[in-house]
């Protein structure tokens, strides 16, 4: 009896230590730490933000008030002195400047799309932030939750260790057969592969995390943080769509790229007009000085930038196609957020009302019954059972429950908390 009462309060136990009053994990990674070291290190980011940094360089190059650069043509030359002017040679001496000057606004055309190229790049690093952060949340979500699963299963581990000790007494005793040893040997072998299963897969999470943080391997890393006990607020549908819409990054993204192929165009039409280059020169020679002004006007017979047309205009098009798909993406998102977070919200809630609550009343329940000899060693460990898969079941609910809300988070750009 006494033995079989140690192993009821390790069960107890096990039900206490993954409950919500749980205490958090010390001088371990917060969420905001792992998620600021994501940011810092992730390569992809990196890359976009040296792009950001390229794009600004072409924002100020579409500023400079004259896109090409003056030319200066000097030419020095010999010539002949006729004979009847004695004959010998004079020096020419020649210098021309020449600046050619764009008519049509071509300039303010290529701000303005090298102001929607920047914003567009922006936005983009943002979005990539955004999934990011995610992908961070979840990985630290099941980090957290393989870790509850193997505490739990190492003390499923020592139940069945206990169980299999009181089984060899009760068999020497003549109270079981042999057959209830060799079951609880089965059994325990059961419950220490899934300790195997259940550890590895917590390395494997914490090796994936570790990997989106920009970390060495550590098996040793500790994390702070636990899974949710309370069911969260059930959002509005259709909030959450208005939130996604005007909040996601890569919307507003894809509403600049429009922007900007849109300008893009505008630009193209304009660069068919001819610029005009004005020059000025002076010539000497050993009889007269001369200064004078030129014009040239290039005359658009063949190039009147029918491919550069053609190219903006397929641009323009292709971002409107895609920020339409894009929408479509973001509504099936949304959606398919808004279902997970509702079971995982009625799952929990069930938990929390029913489940748990039924689970803690039959292992006291049991106790009682067994101390008073009222039950078995089947009994005992039938419902031994079905209070560890209460407890596993629940650690699940718990991880989908927070994997939604890091969907719903996702989903609408980071608007909702």
């Amino acid at each position: 009896m006494d033995r079989m009462y140690i192993v009821i309060m390790v069960l107890s136990a096990v039900l206490i230590s993954i409950s919500p009053a749980a205490a958090l994990e010390k001088n371990g990674l917060t969420l905001e730490q792992s998620i600021a070291l994501a940011l810092k290190n992730n390569p992809d980011l990196q890359t976009l933000r040296l792009e950001e940094e390229s794009v600004r360089g072409q924002n100020e190059k579409a500023r400079l008030l004259l896109i090409n650069n003056p030319t200066i043509e000097a030419t020095v030359s010999k010539k002949d002195r006729p004979e009847e002017e004695g004959g010998g040679k004079f020096t020419n001496y020649g210098l021309k400047i020449s600046q050619e000057f764009e008519v049509a606004g071509q300039r303010g055309a290529r701000i303005t799309v090298a102001e929607k190229e920047l914003a567009r790049v922006t936005w983009e690093i943002r979005d990539k932030e955004r999934v990011l952060i995610s992908d961070v949340k979840d990985a630290f979500t099941r980090v957290l939750s393989l870790k509850k699963k193997s505490g739990l299963a190492l003390e499923i581990v020592s139940l069945y260790e206990e169980l299999l000790t009181y089984t060899k007494i009760k068999f020497q005793a003549g109270d079981v057969s042999g057959l209830d040893v060799n079951l609880s040997e089965v059994e325990l072998s059961k419950t220490k592969k899934e300790l195997l299963l259940a550890q590895r897969e917590y390395r494997q999470a914490l090796l994936f995390l570790q990997g989106l943080l920009g970390l060495f391997p550590d098996m040793f890393m500790a994390l702070q943080g636990d899974l949710p006990s309370e069911a969260p607020a059930l959002p509005d549908k259709e909030a959450l769509k208005t939130l996604a819409f005007s909040h996601r990054p890569d919307s507003k993204a894809s509403a600049f790229e429009i922007e900007k192929t849109g300008s893009a165009l505008e630009l193209a039409k304009k660069e068919a007009f001819p610029n005009i280059t004005l020059s000025g020169f002076y010539d000497r020679d050993e009889r007269r000085d001369v200064v004078g002004l030129g014009i040239s006007i290039p005359l658009p017979l063949f190039d009147r930038k029918q491919a550069e047309k053609k190219e903006a205009v397929a641009k323009s098009e292709g971002a409107k196609t895609r920020a339409a798909g894009l929408k479509k993406t973001i509504e099936r998102e949304v959606d398919q957020a808004f279902g997970d977070i509702t079971s995982a919200i009625e799952e929990l809630s069930l938990f929390r009302k029913e489940i748990l609550v039924k689970a803690a009343e039959n292992l006291k329940l049991l106790n009682l019954a067994f101390r008073e000899g009222k039950i078995g060693f089947f009994e005992v460990r039938l419902a031994q059972k079905d209070t560890i898969e209460a407890q596993v079941a629940y650690i699940e609910a718990q991880t989908r429950a927070q994997l939604a809300l890091n969907a719903i988070e996702k989903t609408t750009g980071g608007a909702v908390k």
